[in-house]
């Protein structure tokens, strides 16, 4: 467990230096190219073969699973990870809705192509998140439809909302998303389960009034209100001959806001709207994904990469003072999950010179607590009596000795004082 767990500090590490994509050796290099610290923890080689090996299931019974589950190779660890963070954390009032799209080109068919989106390709996630402190409370992962059986669900956005927001009902958050899930059915059955939404809406939905859109009639930054029982629905000009819609159950009143002429729902949806973004930008910063083929390992480096943004916040929450930035908490991260590991091999007594000096100024070991190396030689001088030549060794400090300054069972008298004292 130390050595998984040195692995995610690792990757956190490399992360950190934004060098998901440079060779491993030229990272383990001892030239004074790459970083130490890898090379103290573990050599390359076993770094590679361990993230190899990475499985995330019983490989003897995935088929049988697979028959009804798409994600049974990761399903396990994917479930463990969003029931922890809904467990960890109580989000505030404002969360978000919308899509993301973490960068894979490995062998996948559920692979997703956005425009839109920074990464282009890759595997799509629809996250449910805090607007303010940018907590993924929590996922779901697009992996296409289903096969029959418990995991086949709808696709469709209402569908997705509701499964989203299930555990939060009748808790009086405000929900911002976007126009591919705005619908005025939506806003009705979230608003009877005790939750108020917010977001843009498309031009071809039927329930916009003719005069809410764009022509050129409309003078530049007008507004336009309309109010239908608990619902409320605003269009504003930002441009000539364009118009911006909105709907949303949490406003009441056609506030404007006098400084920029902007209805302060609109104020309200920019400031909210942004949390998903917010967290693919911090998960590309410094991004623990390496080159895969295996679409697991590609989605265990996402959720790796949102537990990092996800335990700042927890850290955060919970601490008085001493908060730091993002790089110094994930490096703070990564020392913490290795610290068990380096002990561990702080007791490997042939390390080489580097890497135990290395060990002392991270771990703050006495240069005594670190085993010396032994010495490759077979012959050496007795430490009792100098101008001695002998073979023998002491079977607990591994110094030479001479069998007039050793036990029977070749102690030298040094040990054996210490042993009496």
């Amino acid at each position: 467990m130390a050595e998984i767990l040195a692995v995610i500090g690792i990757l956190y590490l490399i992360g950190l230096q934004q060098s998901g994509h440079t060779n491993v050796i030229d990272l383990w290099a001892s030239d004074g190219t790459g970083m130490p610290i890898l090379r103290t923890a573990m050599c390359y080689k076993r770094f590679l073969f361990l993230l190899r090996c990475l499985r995330f299931d019983d490989k003897s019974t995935r088929v049988e699973r697979r028959k009804t589950d798409k994600l049974a190779a990761i399903r396990f660890i994917y479930d463990k990870f969003i029931e922890n963070s809904k467990r960890s954390y109580v989000p505030g009032s404002f969360m978000t809705i919308d899509e993301m799209l973490h960068a894979c080109r490995c062998r996948c068919d559920f692979l997703q192509y956005m425009s839109g989106k920074p990464a282009k390709i890759g595997i799509k996630m629809q996250a449910f998140v805090d607007a303010v402190t940018f907590y993924t409370w929590n996922l779901e992962l697009y992996c296409g439809q289903h096969p029959e059986g418990p995991h086949k669900v709808s696709n469709s956005p209402a569908a997705i909302v509701k499964r989203l927001v299930e555990p939060l009902e009748k808790s009086n958050r405000n929900i911002t998303f976007d126009n591919w899930y705005t619908s005025k059915d939506l806003a009705a059955d979230l608003l009877k389960k005790g939750l108020t939404c917010l977001g843009t809406l498309k031009k071809n939905k039927r329930e916009i009034p003719p005069e809410f859109l764009a022509n050129k009639s409309r003078e530049l930054k007008s507004s336009l209100f309309g109010f239908q029982e608990d619902t409320m629905m605003v269009s504003f000009v930002p441009k000539k001959n364009k118009s911006v819609i909105l709907m949303s159950t949490m406003h009441d009143q056609p506030e404007i806001d006098p400084s920029t002429g902007k209805p302060q729902l609109i104020l309200d949806y920019n400031e909210t709207k942004g949390g998903v973004d917010t967290v693919d930008k911090m998960c590309a910063a410094y991004s623990v994904s390496r080159t895969t083929r295996l679409w697991t390992q590609a989605v265990f480096y996402i959720l790796l990469n949102i537990g990092g943004i996800n335990s700042q916040v927890l850290y955060f929450a919970t601490a008085d003072k001493n908060l730091c930035r993002r790089r110094i908490f994930l490096k703070n991260l990564a020392l913490q999950l290795m610290k068990e590991h380096l002990l561990i091999r702080s007791k490997i007594p042939t390390l080489p010179k580097d890497i135990r000096f290395t060990l002392r100024s991270h771990l703050k070991l006495d240069e005594e607590a670190v085993p010396q190396p032994l010495s490759d030689r077979k012959r050496g001088k007795c430490k009792g009596c100098v101008n001695t030549n002998t073979t023998k060794r002491c079977d607990k400090c591994n110094n030479f000795t001479c069998a007039k300054h050793s036990t029977v069972q070749v102690i030298c008298n040094n040990c054996e004082f210490n042993e009496e004292v």
